[in-house]
């Protein structure tokens, strides 16, 4: 015959100390049943109480609600000195092969290996075994198709590795899009969709010789020599608005002396 608490006091010690030399969560219907209750009235009041008071003394323990239970656990600011103690022991590592494969199956199980595959675009077996082995995959059924293949799911262990609740607990996935790239501006010469838009030409000079948008002119070209005495091969033509002196007229050739008569 199990043996059980009269009191309420004497209730909530027994929840503490079956929470705390547990090693997994546990239910609070398999905690009533621990301790000889038919129903969880008691026992639900008892876990509140217990998480309320460690709360408010600050200890460095807490009562939480994981993977589908109640677990005391240390609380996440002393995990550094948790770790020096059970230095690897703490740690569970996994491929990324696995740790995809993990993710698949997480949030569309329960499904096949075919179809986790699909998914993925590679096999998956060896990827498979391993969260096998470490206990957070496992078998939920058979798929009612051509030959029944096996339907994998996530396991209570997966919960309380990744501090979870219940699968529903797992982020959305469109947490883990990327972020919409921004929208460009308006027709009047703005970027669409993040695009830059094209750099304009550039400016052309005006028809009387002026730059237009601050861009200087080219260089004239070197003159050339003009017909009214200007310079040829690098001659400087006179000044503008001179006048070039006309050319004196040739003096005519003096006559030639009659001769005398004797």
């Amino acid at each position: 015959m199990k043996q059980r608490p009269q009191d309420e006091a004497e209730l909530k010690k027994a929840v503490e100390a079956i929470l705390f030399i547990t090693d997994q969560p546990l239910t609070s219907a398999r905690i009533a049943s621990i301790v000889g209750e038919k129903t969880i009235d008691r026992v639900a009041p008892a876990i509140e109480q217990i998480q309320r008071e460690y709360a408010e003394r600050g200890s460095g323990v807490q009562v939480i609600e994981i993977a589908e239970g109640w677990q005391m656990a240390t609380r996440p600011e002393h995990a550094p000195y948790v770790r020096q103690l059970y230095s690897e022991k703490m740690t569970m590592r996994l491929s990324t092969a696995a740790l995809e494969t993990l993710a698949i199956i997480a949030y569309k199980q329960p499904l096949t290996r075919a179809e986790v595959e699909e998914i993925r675009g590679v096999e998956v077996i060896a990827a498979l075994e391993t969260l096998l082995e470490k206990g957070l995959v496992r078998v939920v059924g058979r798929k009612e198709s051509v030959g029944r293949p096996l339907l994998y799911g996530t396991t209570p262990e997966f919960l309380r590795q990744f501090g979870l609740r219940g699968v529903g607990d797992l982020p959305p996935l469109d947490s883990f899009q990327p972020p919409p790239a921004p929208q460009g501006a308006s027709g009047d010469g703005g970027a669409e969709n993040g695009t830059p838009p094209p750099s304009p030409a550039p400016p052309s000079a005006s028809g009387d010789g002026g730059a237009e948008n601050g861009t200087p002119p080219p260089s004239p070209a070197p003159p050339s020599a003009s017909e009214d005495g200007g310079a040829e091969n690098g001659t400087p033509p006179p000044p503008a608005g001179s006048e070039t002196p006309a050319a004196e007229p040739e003096a005519p050739p003096p006559a030639e002396p009659e001769p005398s008569q004797p």
